[in-house]
């Protein structure tokens, strides 16, 4: 009975004590971290420079020491940025080994893991899990408890963090964007705008570069209606400005279709540089008269990566002039042989139209080197390749029996434009007038009056001459005969 009571007492002990021991067991041995936001194709590699040789969550309390493959690491130090930084200052090993942090340093884990992060790739250290991202999120399975590094093959820190077990970290890497735009007039820039045949339009490319180990980076640039200027190609990092044939080469009218190429040397960009390349181009004699406009795209291939296309839309507008006149029954009827010529206000100046096939090709200062437009049969002038703004037609010869304007016609093309679609609104008056008169059809109707017609006597005023005449012819023949009489006797 005595034995008996002993051993009751001893399984009753091992119960407790296996009881005490059940959080042990079920308490984890090894932990997950989880990439959110992760780059597809990325690979990302974890490094252990910690083990955690416990922790309670509840009361945030954590303990560590330094896994042996770091043990060169408490006395390392480096240069980063410009500046000599020391493992001293963040951390120390006391004399049980244990990891004490300097709480003066506690915000500092950005600065630890650049510096961690050079250690790796100076003494070569292994790491201890690598993953690649198929989508938006890798997570690192069975791994041993502790304080890692992950870093990724876009070349540039993603994070570090304590397994306990499990932790979900943001990847701070992105693919590297491209942004084309339009620059009207300094800071202003557009994905659209409106331009005449022979105008000047101006590009800008921003490229943020996101990964950490730049290659292979190339900018194809594609026009449609515009003429590219190599000689206006600029490209700069920041405020340096990039050497041709030294950090990048151009190539122009390349065997890809492209309107030209940009190629950057490996090793000229690094991590988080702003690349902005601008250039210009003039609206050419075959660009899209309104309608789609003209599309000009860009894209950035890097890493073998293509990056989204990039497009901008440039419209350029067209005018119509009809010429008519009333009838005797106020009906319109087309009027042929109108001229005219066009012309436009730059800085006070006169400028006037000269055009090929109907198409502006260019403007003079000089009115006798301007394209004389006469009107067809229908009545009609196309004008093609105009820009928004104001424009003055001036009749220079009516059609036969008809008087000329006495003023020109003041035209006002406006315009609405997105990517995807624009418009052009036209409106005209006379020069004196206060008020236009809505274009339907980008056509301004122009209306011609008949010359003067004077006064007529008719066909009695000839009979009377002859009446007259008659008379006088037989008064003349009666005096004749008279004096012929007289002479007789």
């Amino acid at each position: 009975m005595k034995y008996m009571k002993k051993l009751i007492t001893l399984l009753a002990a091992l119960t407790l004590a296996l009881a005490m021991a059940v959080p042990a067991f079920a308490a984890s041995s090894t932990g997950t971290i989880t990439i959110d936001n992760a780059v597809t194709g990325t690979t990302y590699k974890a490094y252990r420079i910690f083990d955690l040789e416990s922790y309670d969550t509840d009361k945030n309390a954590y303990s560590y020491k330094l896994n042996s493959a770091w043990n060169g690491f408490p006395a390392y130090s480096t240069t980063i940025d410009g500046n000599l930084v020391s493992a001293s200052t963040f951390f120390s090993v006391n004399s049980a080994g244990y990891i004490e942090w300097n709480d003066a340093k506690k915000d500092a884990g950005a600065d630890f893991a650049k510096l961690a992060k050079a250690f790796v790739v100076e003494k070569n250290i292994a790491w201890d899990k690598t993953e690649t991202a198929t989508d938006a999120k890798v997570t690192f399975t069975d791994l041993t408890l502790g304080y890692y590094l992950v870093d990724t093959s876009l070349g540039s820190l993603c994070s570090l963090d304590t397994t306990a077990p499990s932790v979900t970290i943001k990847e701070k890497n992105s693919d590297t964007t491209i942004e084309k735009k339009i620059v009207i007039t300094g800071d202003e820039k557009v994905d659209s705008n409106s331009a005449g045949i022979g105008d000047t339009v101006n590009f800008s490319i921003t490229i943020t570069v996101k990964d950490g180990a730049p290659k292979g980076y190339v900018l194809h640039d594609k026009l449609s209606g515009l003429t590219f200027d190599p000689n206006s190609l600029e490209v700069k990092v920041g405020t340096t400005t990039l050497t041709a044939n030294t950090d990048y080469t151009l190539e122009t009218n390349p065997a890809d279709g492209d309107s030209f190429d940009v190629k950057f040397k490996d090793g000229k960009l690094k991590t988080n540089d702003v690349v902005v390349v601008t250039y210009s181009a003039t609206v050419a004699a075959n660009a899209t008269i309104a309608g789609a406009g003209n599309k000009n795209t860009a894209k950035l291939v890097y890493n073998e990566k293509d990056s989204t296309k990039e497009e901008t839309t440039t419209y350029v507008w067209k005018l119509n002039v009809h010429k008519y006149a009333l009838d005797s029954t106020n009906h319109e009827v087309a009027l042929s042989g109108a001229k005219f010529v066009l012309y436009r206000m730059d800085n006070g100046v006169k400028k006037y139209a000269k055009l090929t096939n109907k198409k502006i090709v260019g403007w003079v200062t000089d009115k006798d080197n301007a394209t004389t437009l006469e009107t067809s049969g229908t009545g009609d002038i196309l004008i093609e390749g105009l820009n928004v703004g104001t424009y003055y037609l001036e009749e220079t010869e009516a059609p036969v029996g008809y008087n000329k304007l006495t003023e020109p016609i003041e035209v006002e093309i406006t315009a609405t434009t997105s990517v995807t679609s624009g418009s052009e609104t036209v409106q005209y008056k006379n020069s004196s007038e206060t008020s236009y008169t809505p274009a339907t059809d980008a056509t301004v109707k122009v209306l011609n009056n008949a010359g003067t017609q004077l006064p007529s006597t008719g066909g009695i005023g000839t009979t009377l001459f002859y009446v007259i005449g008659g008379g006088l012819m037989a008064v003349a023949a009666v005096l004749l005969v008279t004096k012929k009489r007289m002479n007789n006797k």
